[in-house]
């Protein structure tokens, strides 16, 4: 696992003895948590790329989903593992978006996930410019963009919606699936996310300036994880997968998937 830890100072130069007080939890105002997977590649050989998942507002919020998702899959996943019940190693399948689940089993998980709140970041690579699509180190650069733009865009519907004060300490929590990022990618992540989040981003090439939206303490925390082992990882890959079937079928069929994604919380298309 590869953890990524960041304690940032806003503008005011908060003192760095109550920054680490913060850091312990004991005065700490608000926290969410974010758990983030992709689906599809941003290629030219693909219609679309995904990023979706969940986001909470609390570890108990968080931990008392993870726990009723892990019930579930543990009452189904025997059903599709390919070993004999007799010689079992209990090295148990990973229940993916990719996974035939009868219709049933499909409808338990997804009903849970539905009842969270949840985001995506819909891609379409058409309109991605040659120069990204082309450029392997240019994709990732833009795969990141994506991502700090959905955070931000769940920081901004948290605020709008008083889950969060602007001007109170918070902690961010993001966990991701390990395999999809360099681990260098996540250091740039966290940086931008910063950046952001509480300077502020002046672009002097467009004369653009995206003011900073929290005025108190930011603490990061980016961790990754093997998703055959965390069940939060897992959900939002059901998500992701999920999403990206919904946009493949749009961008396939014409078919408008407004009313079929209007349970997602937070969403995002670009370019």
């Amino acid at each position: 696992m590869f953890i990524v830890q960041t304690l940032f100072y806003n503008r005011n130069e908060i003192d760095k003895d109550i920054c680490k007080k913060l850091l312990k939890g004991g005065n700490m105002t608000h926290e969410i948590f974010i758990l983030m997977d992709d689906s599809g590649k941003l290629n030219k050989n693909e219609n679309s790329c995904i990023f979706g998942g969940l986001f909470f507002y609390s570890s108990n919020e968080y931990m008392n989903f993870v726990n009723k998702y892990k019930n579930i899959i543990d009452q189904i996943k025997c059903k599709y593992c390919h070993q004999n019940s007799k010689h079992c190693d209990k090295h148990c399948i990973e229940i993916k978006g990719t996974t035939r689940l009868s219709k049933s089993d499909k409808r338990r998980i997804f009903n849970l996930v539905k009842k969270e709140k949840n985001f995506g970041v819909f891609i379409k690579n058409s309109k991605v410019f040659a120069p990204i699509i082309n450029d392997k180190s240019a994709r990732g650069r833009f795969c990141d963009y994506a991502q700090k733009r959905i955070i931000k865009e769940i920081i901004l519907y948290s605020i709008r919606n008083h889950f969060i004060d602007p001007n109170q300490p918070l902690k961010l929590y993001i966990k991701i699936d390990e395999c999809k990022t360099k681990s260098n990618g996540y250091y740039n992540l966290q940086d931008s996310i910063y950046e952001e989040l509480v300077n502020g981003i002046i672009n002097y090439d467009y004369s653009m300036i995206h003011k900073p939206i929290l005025s108190g303490p930011l603490i990061v925390k980016v961790k990754t994880y093997d998703s055959k082992y965390n069940f939060g990882i897992q959900s939002a890959d059901i998500m992701s997968h999920y999403l990206h079937s919904k946009y493949e079928w749009h961008l396939t069929t014409g078919n408008d998937i407004t009313s079929t994604i209007s349970f997602i919380e937070v969403k995002l298309f670009i370019p």
